[in-house]
């Protein structure tokens, strides 16, 4: 039975947190970090969660400032789902124009980090360190991705764009960087470049970076900090990985969760499992449902759920079996939409006792929810 929700957010604009793979709540847990689309331009907002208060973090006026590659392209203001909370001073990072801007979420104080590299543009989803001192970040050439992103638009409207046959082969066609930028003095240094197109970076410690996806095929890889030490974590042809690729995963302090999906002409199976980043080794199980997957985002690693879209969307917990057991937390109002502003995206609040999704309200906007799991996280005395 679905647990009773809390709308955080309402209004005839959509509001959606920051990309789930990293947090949306500052330290302590008292503010929200989340994108409103009030007023015709989406913004980075704050919600104090104790009082219902909110405040306008940004005033960015970016055209075509949609994620791009799986999200709607022509919307205009901040750089929609690149943002990323300090997990030390409570700045958001945040891409505005063409510069690298931030904000801090407790004061409001304001400030210009570092211009973006000449004719480069953001394109994926960014982190910043556990120590704070780096916000990792994906750029590509502005010319060369908006032509492409052209072109893809153009045969897709005259449907003769296939996601499934074109798609990888459009992806590997965008050669993409990663930098880090020392969020001190501002300078950005290159870690590696590819000759396609990946997209979410995130933090092991303070010197690993994984990253989606390799080239070819879904899945996640590592490199150093410095560069060095590139490895596909996990591919499908490793044992006991049957053949299934890594769509999403989140890192953990037990590791990396993810899930992986086998494709077949008559389905899918899909996967949860995690990952050791230390020994590369990994254990998973099947879980007993069609439809689309996203592993949900426990920072500790000890509470296991997913969003699942099938005849029903909803968010899952997920408990050991053969297969694995999944039990009903919450049903949503909104159907599998291919736009992430709409996806649930779930994740918990630091104290763990709160689960926060994305939902559609009454009239069809995506609104940020939350429900009690206080139950099944707070380990007993």
């Amino acid at each position: 039975m679905s647990r009773p929700v809390t709308w955080h957010t309402r209004g005839r604009f959509n509001s959606y947190p920051l990309y789930y793979f990293v947090p949306s709540h500052t330290r302590n847990g008292r503010y929200l970090v989340h994108h409103c689309e009030e007023g015709g331009h989406v913004q980075l907002w704050r919600r104090d969660l104790a009082t219902g208060e909110r405040r306008q973090l940004t005033q960015a006026r970016s055209e075509d400032a949609g994620w791009a590659i799986w999200c709607e392209w022509h919307l205009r203001g901040v750089r929609v789902h690149l943002s990323a909370v300090s997990p030390v001073t409570d700045e958001v990072f945040c891409f505005e124009d063409d510069a690298i801007r931030a904000v801090n979420v407790r004061t409001l104080a304001a400030r210009e980090v570092a211009p973006m590299p000449e004719g480069r543009l953001s394109i994926g989803q960014a982190a910043v360190s556990p120590d704070g001192r780096h916000f990792a970040f994906i750029h590509a050439d502005k010319a060369v991705f908006e032509a492409q992103m052209r072109e893809r638009e153009a045969l897709t409207a005259m449907r003769q764009f296939d996601w499934s046959a074109d798609h990888q082969r459009w992806r590997d066609s965008i050669p993409t960087t990663l930098a880090v930028l020392d969020t001190g003095t501002g300078a950005i240094r290159t870690v590696v470049e590819m000759p396609f197109h990946f997209h979410h970076v995130l933090w092991v410690g303070n010197d690993r970076l994984p990253v989606n996806h390799p080239r070819g095929e879904p899945g996640m890889w590592v490199i150093g900090l410095d560069g060095t030490g590139y490895a596909h974590w996990r591919p499908p042809h490793a044992p006991g990985a049957h053949g299934a690729v890594v769509n999403h995963q989140v890192v953990t302090e037990r590791g990396v969760v993810y899930e992986a999906v086998e494709y077949r002409a008559d389905g899918r199976t899909t996967w949860f499992g995690r990952f050791d980043p230390q020994t590369g080794q990994f254990s998973e199980g099947r879980l007993p449902l069609g439809g689309y997957v996203h592993a949900g985002f426990d920072p500790a690693g000890r509470f296991d759920f997913i969003e699942h879209a099938g005849p029903l969307h909803q968010i899952l917990s997920v408990h050991p079996g053969d297969p694995l057991e999944v039990g009903e937390l919450v049903r949503l109002n909104s159907p599998d939409h291919e736009q992430q502003r709409h996806h649930a995206h779930p994740f918990l609040s630091p104290d763990r006792r709160r689960l926060f999704f994305t939902d559609w309200d009454g009239d069809g906007f995506a609104q940020i929810c939350s429900i009690d799991v206080s139950d099944l996280t707070q380990e007993p005395h």
